[in-house]
């Protein structure tokens, strides 16, 4: 079986790293198709809301006015993310799809579908 590797960075966002996050530079991969190395949380989504993502490096945009979290249902993944700031995670999930939601803002419809590529 294979563990969960998690390395966490905080970096204070900039303007210009907002404006990378809202543009859907998600490797192109809008609500589904593709996989992304970005995965941005506003006020209440996730964008893309189904991200597909490769084992390995994902960068974290909180572009939202409250601080956000990218859990993983059933894993060892739960990265807070404050207001306009980033982080970088490592996933070494194996591949499959997954739960994704906001510890904070479930309730509100904060959850999609995260899948991990081989």
């Amino acid at each position: 079986m294979r563990r969960i590797l998690l390395v966490v960075t905080s970096v204070v966002a900039l303007s210009g790293l907002a404006a990378c996050g809202g543009g859907g530079e998600a490797g192109g991969a809008g609500d589904g198709g593709g996989t992304s190395s970005t995965i941005t949380m506003t006020d209440n989504e996730f964008v893309p809301s189904d991200p597909a993502i490769a084992a390995g490096e994902v960068e974290l945009v909180n572009d939202g006015e409250a601080p956000h979290t990218f859990t993983v249902e059933g894993s060892d993944v739960d990265v807070e993310v404050e207001a306009g700031a980033s982080s970088t995670t490592t996933i070494d999930l194996e591949p499959g799809t997954y739960t994704l939601f906001c510890r904070f803002h479930r309730s509100q419809g904060m959850e999609g579908t995260l899948t991990v590529e081989a």
